[in-house]
């Protein structure tokens, strides 16, 4: 197997983690198709539609087309046919897990964050601004994971090869 075909693996794993994602997303829709509205916030139909359809698309594109997203990120000089992997290949595969564990929760909080300022908007449930201090650091946390879990996926190779000069 190549290192594509490892990584493949990883992706469909990657999208069965984002189908039960969507699942959990999709109440957000049910309320507002019922008309109901989410602890006194209202909910936009369109929002909420997209916040389960985004997710939705994404992960049913992985699951069918694993490789040639493996493919599109996985060097082609890189995809030999395999051999006993060296220390850097198993550590830019090791990177590549941790980063779509990451990436998966920072989507998740991302969509978590705009669907709390998009119900927030015009509400009049709240006297005051639900997004205090503990708020605004908790996006820019989620900013600063995104970034991460980004640079995880798309630089696992450079990210390897620094974990590996710091051992030399």
């Amino acid at each position: 197997m190549k290192p594509t075909h490892y990584f493949a693996v990883l992706i469909r794993l990657f999208a069965i983690a984002l189908i039960v994602f969507t699942v959990r997303q999709s109440s957000v829709l049910v309320d507002a198709l019922t008309g109901n509205d989410l602890q006194g916030y209202e909910v936009s139909l369109v929002f909420a539609w997209i916040s389960v359809l985004c997710p939705l698309l994404v992960s049913l594109l992985l699951w069918f087309f694993p490789m040639t997203v493996a493919a599109s990120i996985i060097r082609p000089e890189l995809d030999n046919d395999f051999e006993p992997m060296g220390a850097a290949s198993f550590l830019t595969v090791l990177v590549l897990a941790i980063g779509l564990y990451l990436i998966y929760f920072a989507i998740s909080d991302t969509i978590y964050w705009l669907t709390l300022w998009q119900m927030s908007s015009g509400s009049n449930y709240l006297e005051s601004s639900p997004f205090g201090a503990e708020s605004k650091a908790a996006m820019f946390t989620t900013g600063i994971e995104l970034v991460l879990a980004s640079l995880f996926v798309f630089r696992a190779r450079y990210v390897s090869a620094l974990m590996l000069k710091l051992t030399r």
